[in-house]
């Protein structure tokens, strides 16, 4: 059973650093000129807002992983990726590692694809808006909606 202190804790944790990194990649991807980086290159602004989505990511996950894990589990192997997979093989132990460090790198991939696309669309999008462009327009929908769909995949291991 869940306790409404202990799922309020967890929304206002995960949502303040899905704050932090919403904030983040809408001013890198907005604003005329950065503070320190001036107005930097597509590049530098794509990395800039791809690390507040993945802030986001992190504040998302950690309101799932925070409110519904089992108080007998550690944290820290709560916010880790779960693979449930099984071992078939004599040694159960070193197949399970191996299978699980290998869905690790896959769900990592899925998580990089998934910023590296939020970033990337999000300042296309913010582009197409200082400079209507209908083309430009909808880039940035194909890949801010792709890169949603490889975070999705990563975080959750679901389509959607």
């Amino acid at each position: 059973m869940f306790s409404l202190t202990r799922e309020l804790f967890w929304a206002l944790a995960g949502n303040t650093v899905v704050g932090f990194g919403a904030g983040t990649a809408t001013i890198a991807a907005f604003a005329p000129s950065l503070p320190v980086v001036g107005d930097p290159h597509f590049l530098v602004r794509t990395v800039i807002v791809s690390i507040g989505f993945a802030f986001f990511f992190a504040g998302y996950h950690i309101t799932q992983a925070g409110t519904y894990r089992d108080t007998s589990e550690p944290l820290v192997t709560s916010l880790a990726p779960h693979v449930n997979q099984s071992a078939t093989d004599e040694n159960p132990n070193r197949n399970r590692s191996i299978k699980t460090n290998g869905m690790v790198v896959v769900r990592g991939i899925f998580i990089i694809l998934g910023v590296l696309g939020l970033g990337a669309g999000m300042r296309l999008f913010a582009m197409t808006i200082e400079s209507w462009d209908p083309m430009l327009g909808l880039l940035s929908g194909i890949v801010c909606i792709s890169g949603y769909i490889f975070g999705h995949i990563g975080i959750n291991w679901v389509l959607l």
